[in-house]
């Protein structure tokens, strides 16, 4: 993206891939309202663009996130109720709603502390990668709070409701290690292999049929809430559609002749 310029974020595009990095490495990458504005912009832009198939989130130096920063929460309580709906919602709870929905495959990488607001842009992310030792925490109960950017629905459902309690109601921490064994991340990793896992992860989705990963993608999200009888008729209608595609020619004919497909989106 070199004709946009951020403070708080890195942005790059390669080989298929968008790259997000919170850049803001002496606070442990810290939220603000100022970066959560530009990740909803590189989010926009990156939706749109045809050279971006995947997006990697993560963050410089040490840690993923240290979730919301110091200055923002002791100013906070001096907002009105309005002003922490349109400060919260808007761009906080804004962004991760924005990488939840986005159409592309994501994949968080997860080094260091990942920490309320700052796990819950890892939560809404399709993949997360972390290192062994990386530190996952839902810090909202030992500030007096509740998780309110989706932990509370997510968290169940990806790890079940006794872990779910441990996290959300005590507190508790999970390394990295532990985070894989209950399914909270996809792979744990030494860190000589962190970098490494998340560019195979990510290279493999940009690889992979465009429009039927978005499709897919919104049959996920719809089958949470749905049964597989009420989500029949629709399913076959996108599949049909997914059918007529050069993308289902392309793979097809790579299938048969023992080749890699190469998926142009159409």
């Amino acid at each position: 993206m070199p004709e946009e310029t951020f403070e708080w974020i890195e942005t790059d595009i390669e080989n298929g891939i968008g790259h997000i990095t919170l850049n803001d490495p002496s606070t442990l990458n810290a939220m603000t309202v100022e970066m959560m504005k530009e990740v909803i912009r590189t989010l926009e832009v990156f939706e749109t663009t045809e050279a971006v198939r995947a997006v990697i989130l993560t963050g410089k130096g040490r840690a993923f996130s240290a979730g919301a920063k110091r200055q923002f929460l002791e100013e906070i309580p001096a907002k009105t109720e309005e002003e922490i709906r349109e400060t919260i919602y808007r761009y906080f709870a804004g962004g991760v709603q924005k990488i939840r929905n986005f159409p592309k495959p994501t994949v968080a990488a997860i080094k260091g502390a990942a920490t309320g607001a700052g796990l819950e842009l890892a939560l809404a992310c399709d993949f997360r990668i972390a290192t062994k030792d990386a530190l996952l925490i839902e810090t909202w109960i030992h500030l007096g709070l509740i998780d309110p950017l989706g932990g509370l629905s997510l968290l169940p459902r990806l790890i079940g409701l006794a872990k779910a309690n441990e996290m959300l109601l005590l507190g508790e921490k999970v390394s990295g290690e532990e985070a894989h064994r209950i399914g909270l991340v996809n792979r744990a990793v030494a860190d000589e292999d962190f970098e490494a896992t998340v560019q195979d992860f990510a290279t493999r989705l940009a690889a992979a049929a465009p429009l039927a990963i978005r499709a897919m993608k919104e049959g996920i999200r719809r089958g949470y809430e749905q049964s597989p009888d009420s989500m029949a008729d629709e399913n076959i209608t996108i599949q049909s559609r997914l059918i007529h595609t050069e993308d289902f020619k392309e793979g097809t004919r790579a299938l048969f002749a023992k080749e890699k497909p190469s998926f142009s989106g159409k």
